[in-house]
């Protein structure tokens, strides 16, 4: 999963609690960045911004201008968890360190560039990545989740009677549609790959049935132009988990065997032409040998 550890910046400008604020206010200037990690021996006591500077006198210490309960995050934290932490502090900057041992710098700009990566560039949904991640985190949490898989039928033979042109227009609407019906609160949406999307919901099983049949209708009623017919088809797995999760399972295991059911789900509706097939846990039980 993607971690910030490869955006930071170990080159660390660093600053005593004894020094000036001008002197802070040189090395900020010199450098060209927006604030300095205060060590002491080694280790971090605090921060100074250029908002601090701005308002201390320059004469003043660090030790009485800076701020002294820092934000910091491990190397291991991921993409959008910092993103989110820095968004709700509204802060540029975060302070990496192990403990109190600091180890460099990230900034949001270099964050955001990163999560870019990991957009589709089609349709403006996720990549399976965050998708995953997403996944993971709520297990981790003890949520229960089930995963909704969604597969165009058909899709090579528009890309083959209409174009590859045409066909990319048809997975930006369908992905558009798809966005529309979920919340944001309960779902994380991708396009899982090519023609197929994937979405994690905190929805029982029940709800999400009733969710992925709204988008199998929500794509078969659009007014699609040249008056094709689009379809999807919905596969659905998830439910209670609570005696594997006794047995300290894997969450990554069972994230993928999720995926996996869910997507042979769609298939099977594909071929009974139904809209939506749901897996329930006990044939998630039943595949771990339980």
């Amino acid at each position: 999963m993607p971690t910030i550890e490869g955006l930071i910046n170990h080159q660390l400008y660093t600053i005593e609690p004894l020094a000036s604020v001008g002197r802070a206010a040189l090395i900020m200037e010199c450098y060209r960045i927006g604030s300095l990690p205060v060590v002491e021996k080694g280790k971090l006591v605090g921060i100074i911004t250029s908002r601090d500077i701005r308002r201390s006198h320059p004469n003043r210490l660090v030790a009485d201008a800076m701020t002294r309960e820092v934000i910091t995050i491990p190397p291991t934290v991921s993409l959008t968890e910092a993103q989110k932490l820095m968004a709700k502090y509204k802060i540029e900057r975060l302070v990496v360190a192990r403990e109190k041992d600091v180890i460099g710098i990230v900034t949001y700009a270099h964050i955001m560039a990163e999560i870019g990566r990991y957009t589709d560039s089609l349709t403006g949904l996720n990549k399976a990545e965050i998708f995953y991640e997403k996944a993971l985190e709520l297990l981790k949490e003890g949520r229960e989740i089930a995963v909704v898989f969604l597969d165009l039928d058909n899709f090579g033979l528009i890309n083959k009677e209409y174009g590859h042109i045409y066909g990319d227009n048809v997975l930006r609407q369908t992905a558009l549609i798809l966005n529309n019906l979920i919340d944001m609160n309960k779902e994380t949406s991708c396009r899982y790959a090519g023609d197929e999307f994937a979405l994690v919901t905190t929805r029982t099983l029940a709800e999400a049935e009733k969710l992925a049949l709204q988008m199998v209708q929500s794509i078969a009623n659009e007014n699609w132009p040249g008056k094709i017919k689009v379809t999807i088809s919905a596969g659905v797995a998830g439910g209670r988990r609570a005696i594997i999760r006794a047995a300290d399972e894997d969450s990554g295991y069972i994230v993928k065997n999720l995926i996996n059911m869910a997507s042979l789900a769609s298939t099977r509706a594909k071929n009974l032409n139904k809209p939506v097939v749901v897996v329930e846990a006990i044939e998630f039980k039943e595949a771990l040998g339980m």
